[in-house]
């Protein structure tokens, strides 16, 4: 085990750290070179080395976040002892509250982007912990539990080893204000007389930061500033702040706080024996790059085509009077075979043929990118298109379970800081009855910890993160509208009714059609005679609701198209009629 107090042991964990640093450079190169890719040609000059005609990996990424993480997530707490479960709920509601006043979606979803590229890392920390840090995040509070996320240029992690559960270490990397660590009080000041202000060029390797702001230069910072980083040691549970150039004693050591360290790790699939993941991004990079060359070989190609009239030198007279008349004219001529059109150029068709088949290899190498964004119908029939949509939202699935499993990591994280926190109050009331007015406080405070947390063996499931358009969600009401009307004469013994009135504004409100509840009138329901047989008036017991799909030609899928136009342009196979015409349908 590691001592802080060893200098012959710091010095090996300077080692190890830097030997891990130069190991991980060309990870970070990668991931610069996607980077530029993704922001094209014309974010800044420092973008895409050629023109992006067409930013597939933008797209891609654009469905991946909505598709994982497009709204805040909200977690339920569940615990196996009934007599804890009123406890468990106040600790939902706590949580809850808290992932809303950290911004948490936010940092979710950046989080996200980064997996789609390498890795996306989130540290869970006490912000007093680094209260120099984030002096410019106006959302964290010093003091009380947070979580950020951690670039993965800024990150490390011990390479040596197979799995990430076994590490021995893992470290981010920041700059701050000289004048602040010099100011700060619970910074050993015998190590900081040691220090002195550095430079950005001693990180010595490009960062995507410069893709926006250029060549590294210090210019840029109004004071002087020092690199700093916090190294997270498993084996002694303890996060110790050091200095990133100057090797020897820590600055401040504090403990680690929630299980597993202050890092928590998304990545969409390992590479086995490997610490660093495979990503979306870096199996799609090569496919991107070979359709924008074509593309822009096409669009030369396109730009070079000419057509140019000819004539015999004996049909000058014939060519003078072709060019004067307008389109569709009649006009005689001594010969019409001296006068011809000469077409040069234009776009091969093989190599048109050729890009078509690679976007439909992206689109499947995307995992079904038209199902998982939306983009149109991918099936003729709803049957078909159910089909191929479940086996597309596989992947998706298996992406989504891994941020499932993610941010449930990430809450168990942050409520086990809630529970340490003995100062932190979280004030939350809740409605007995909706529109009665009347409130239970279940404010999470310091006096309802006792014992120990894990003693309590609470669950967190997140849920609520992936998006619902406003018609998925009214869809969705209506299946329950559904089940609930054919379960109205038990609702009726019971002494539910359904609010129409309330159905009908909460549709408005869904679909953003407020003048639905100017349409839709309300009146004093007539009085209803329920003592007699002939006054009862119930719900259906049972209802029968049937869906008609009607299939009107619209070309096919876009695979079928694209199938049909690479024969065309290939001249290969017979091309039916009917297939030609789904071209002009499309």
């Amino acid at each position: 085990m590691i001592d802080l107090g060893n200098t012959q042991d710091l010095h090996r964990l300077y080692s190890a750290i830097d030997a891990s640093r130069q190991a991980l450079r060309p990870f970070r190169q990668n991931r610069l070179k996607i980077l530029r890719e993704f922001v094209g040609s014309y974010y800044n000059t420092q973008g895409a080395q050629f023109e992006v005609l067409v930013n597939l990996l933008n797209i891609t990424a654009d469905a991946y976040t909505i598709g994982l993480a497009a709204r805040t997530p909200r977690v339920r707490v569940t615990t196996p002892h009934v007599q804890l479960r009123s406890f468990g709920y106040r600790y939902q509601q706590a949580l809850n509250h808290y992932i809303e006043e950290i911004h948490f979606r936010e940092t979710l979803q950046q989080i996200v982007l980064d997996a789609f590229f390498t890795g996306g890392i989130a540290k869970v920390f006490l912000a007093e912990w680094q209260s120099i840090q984030l002096l410019d995040d106006v959302w964290a509070d010093p003091g009380r539990p947070y979580c950020c996320r951690v670039s993965f240029d800024d990150f490390g992690l011990d390479m040596s080893v197979k799995d990430v559960r076994r590490c021995k270490f893992m470290w981010d990397e920041y700059r701050v204000p000289w004048s602040a660590v010099t100011s700060d009080g619970d910074y050993d000041q015998s190590v900081v007389k040691l220090l002195a202000p550095s430079s950005k060029w001693e990180r010595g390797e490009e960062q995507a930061q410069q893709i926006s702001s250029g060549a590294l230069v210090d210019d840029d910072e109004y004071e002087p500033m020092c690199d700093l980083m916090d190294v997270w040691l498993p084996d002694l549970e303890q996060v110790a702040v050091m200095s990133r150039h100057v090797p020897g004693k820590p600055l401040k050591v504090v403990e680690a706080g929630p299980e597993g360290g202050p890092y928590k790790w998304l990545s969409f699939a390992e590479v086995p024996d490997n610490v660093i993941p495979t990503s979306p991004a870096q199996n799609l990079m090569g496919l991107h790059l070979l359709y924008n060359g074509l593309m822009r070989k096409q669009a030369r190609q396109a730009k070079r085509q000419k057509t140019n009239p000819t004539y015999r030198p004996e049909s000058v007279e014939d060519a003078e009077r072709l060019k004067r008349v307008n389109d569709g004219d009649w006009v005689k001529v001594q010969d019409p075979q001296g006068i011809n059109v000469i077409q040069m150029g234009g776009v091969d068709q093989a190599n048109l043929a050729f890009s078509i088949g690679v976007l439909d290899l992206f689109d499947r190498q995307a995992g079904n990118l038209r199902a998982m964004a939306g983009l149109g119908p991918t099936a003729p029939t709803l049957g078909q298109e159910q089909m191929i949509y479940s086996a597309a939202s596989r992947k998706e699935a298996k992406m989504q379970h891994r941020v499932h499993v993610f941010v449930a990591e990430v809450m168990e994280a942050i409520g086990h800081l809630l529970w340490a926190d003995q100062t932190l109050t979280i004030p939350h009331t809740v409605e007995l009855v909706p529109g009665s007015g009347a409130t239970l406080s279940i404010d999470w405070t310091p006096d309802l910890r006792e014992g120990d947390f894990w003693q309590y063996n609470f669950e967190v499931e997140p849920y609520s993160m992936v998006y619902e358009p406003p018609e998925q969600q009214a869809q969705k009401m209506e299946r329950v509208i559904g089940q609930l009307v054919n379960l109205y004469p038990i609702l009726a013994q019971s002494g539910g009714t359904l609010d129409v009135q309330e159905l009908v504004r909460h549709y408005a409100e869904v679909l953003n059609m407020p003048e639905l509840t100017h349409i839709v009138t309300f009146s004093q329901p007539p009085t209803m005679d329920r003592g007699g047989p002939a006054g009862e008036q119930h719900m259906p017991a049972q209802t029968t609701r049937n869906y008609v799909r009607r299939n009107v030609p619209t070309g096919g899928t876009p695979e079928h198209r694209s199938h049909v136009m690479q024969q065309v342009l290939l001249g290969g196979g017979q091309v039916t009629p009917q297939q030609m015409n789904s071209l002009s349908n499309a």
